[in-house]
């Protein structure tokens, strides 16, 4: 962390204190360039209410599904991932995944 005064990264903690009620910790820090004392406050996050993702959501949209079935650039399914950033199983699922009913609407009428 940054002191306030000088901007220093040359930071040191002094001491900690959780608080026995709160959700929260006051660091009692000091910078090493100027000798300056100050106090910081860290809130707990609460990592359980992560939802994620809805079940059966799908992170690639038709376009870029229709790339990867077309493949024209001849990549591997891992430089797929690594350009949409996303999983191989989702490539994979992309590549399987069928047209939209508009799409077929209009190949077949």
């Amino acid at each position: 962390m940054k002191c306030p005064e000088c901007n220093s990264k040359n930071t040191r903690v002094s001491s900690t204190d959780p608080h026995p009620v709160e959700d929260f910790t006051k660091r009692y820090c000091k910078c090493l360039d100027c000798g300056a004392c100050f106090t910081t406050i860290e809130k707990y996050a609460n990592s359980a209410h992560n939802p994620g993702r809805k079940k059966n959501s799908f992170s690639l949209n038709q376009y870029q599904c229709q790339m990867i079935k077309r493949n024209k650039y001849m990549l591997s399914n891992k430089e797929w991932a690594a350009i949409y950033n996303v999983s191989l199983s989702t490539i994979i699922k992309g590549k399987n995944r069928p047209a939209s009913f508009q799409t077929m609407q209009q190949v077949y009428f």
